[in-house]
């Protein structure tokens, strides 16, 4: 059985590339002959070049034995014209689309009737909700939540000196008040999934898991200031800025959008109501002056160009913006972009990802999120019966590069020790290395005496 990808763009080769290196049995169709080749150059998977939504294609990529058809072109109208040709000729188990419009994500369920697709995917809309809810905690640099709300897992980076930095984790949680799990710690280019005797240093990028109440205080610990992010400022007019801007509204907050096309800024005009539209480029800096860039709680570059998103969000960080973020879907220039000292990378192609992700994760996987430009991934996972990890206190389960960041037992968050025993029902969230993911879906699955 395989997983059939229609669409070699950046998210279907990010996709193609994380799945077969989990040995999953990957076929990727494609229209473009240069993408074709260059597919076939860099990634171990079978590249098939054709369109989507031609039958002949489609058996050549053998339909017949796809257990997941997942359409992800630059084309709403394509992607759901493969998933029903797929439909058509062959019983798919589970069909995903990528559907940026919202108009036409509403008439997908008459169009597929009694084989309705299991997932639609915006990542421009994913990526609004990942901005907001980055914004609404103090210091963050990314924020993933679980369970409802009632758990998250924040990232921080460690910027100066505070009561965390030089401190071993031994020593650091009994030092505070309150529960927490520092899951990982990206140092150096490396993501490290810490024990005991790790400590807290400057530079660190650390990933925290608690509830938000706990995770408010843990960005005090790192004197991370509480701000009222009112002022923002937004260059880039296209669907993640139009998405956010009606969120930001809701809450009550007038945003700035730049944009230069004049027929986008007519579109934004029409469609909200509190935000102000203006006509120019992020990347001017007379137009951010006259924006008073300086006192700017936020400015986010969310436009098409990542070179652009940079160059304007360093100008931001340069003139006085509290904090900037940037739309960048390339990892190398993400590792630049904060290298250079912008606070948050905004990735769509990443948000797509993890969505997509959910649906092939083994076991009773709730929600999948991709962490730390790929190299991780957060897991909020129901335990069953026959799982591996329940039963017996976490000391005794194996967790290679992988740990438990909380267990949601009914009302109850537990921030576990290695006491702890994880309960059939528990809702568990589990941070891993992309290179534990195979060996954590067996343990979520099935143990050895079940068979």
């Amino acid at each position: 059985m395989s997983i059939l990808i229609i669409g070699g763009g950046e998210v279907g080769a990010t996709l193609a590339d994380r799945l077969s290196s989990e040995s999953k049995d990957v076929v990727v169709i494609e229209a473009s002959e240069e993408r074709v080749r260059q597919l076939r150059e860099t990634a171990d998977i079978h590249v098939v070049h054709g369109s989507g939504s031609n039958p002949r294609a489609l058996a050549e990529a053998g339909l017949d034995d796809a257990e997941m058809v997942i359409a992800v072109t630059d084309s709403d109208e394509l992607n759901l014209v493969a998933c029903l040709a797929a439909s058509s000729q062959s019983v798919i188990p589970t069909k995903i689309a990528r559907v940026r419009d919202p108009d036409l994500a509403e008439a997908v369920p008459a169009m597929f009737g009694d084989h309705p697709l299991d997932l639609t995917i915006n990542p421009e809309e994913e990526a609004a909700n990942a901005i907001l809810k980055t914004l609404h905690v103090p210091g963050a640099v990314g924020v993933f939540e679980f369970a409802d709300g009632r758990v998250q897992l924040v990232a921080f980076h460690v910027d100066g000196p505070c009561d965390a930095v030089g401190v071993v984790l031994h020593d650091l949680k009994p030092k505070l008040d309150f529960d927490f799990n520092l899951v990982a710690i990206s140092r150096d280019g490396a993501l490290l999934i810490p024990d005991g005797r790790s400590d807290v240093r400057i530079g660190d990028r650390v990933y925290v898991a608690g509830t938000p109440e706990a995770l408010e205080k843990f960005a005090g610990v790192l004197e991370k200031k509480q701000r009222a992010t009112r002022h923002i400022v937004i260059s880039g007019g296209g669907g993640i800025s139009y998405h956010l801007a009606r969120l930001l509204e809701a809450e009550d907050v007038a945003p700035k959008i730049i944009e230069p096309d004049t027929l986008r800024c007519k579109f934004l005009v029409e469609r909200l109501k509190r935000t102000v539209v203006l006509q120019g480029s992020g990347t001017d800096p007379e137009l951010l002056r006259e924006e008073s860039i300086d006192t700017t709680d936020a400015f986010l570059a969310l436009t098409r160009d990542e070179e652009d998103n940079i160059l304007s969000a360093l100008l931001a960080k340069r003139s006085g913006a509290s904090e900037v973020m940037a739309l960048v879907n390339k990892p190398s220039y993400s590792s630049l972009a904060s290298a250079i000292g912008i606070d948050a990378i905004v990735s769509p192609n990443l948000a797509a990802v993890s969505a997509i992700l959910h649906f092939i994760r083994k076991g009773k996987v709730v929600s999948v999120t991709t962490v730390g430009e790929e190299a991780a991934e957060a897991l909020e996972v129901v335990a069953l019966e026959t799982s591996e990890l329940v039963g017996k206190p976490l000391r005794e389960v194996d967790l290679q590069d992988a740990v438990i960041g909380a267990v949601v037992r009914g009302d109850d968050v537990i921030i576990p020790s290695g006491e702890d025993v994880i309960e059939v029902g528990d809702h568990v969230v589990i941070f891993a290395l992309r290179s534990a993911i195979p060996r954590l879906e067996r343990q979520m699955m099935v143990q050895l005496r079940y068979f």
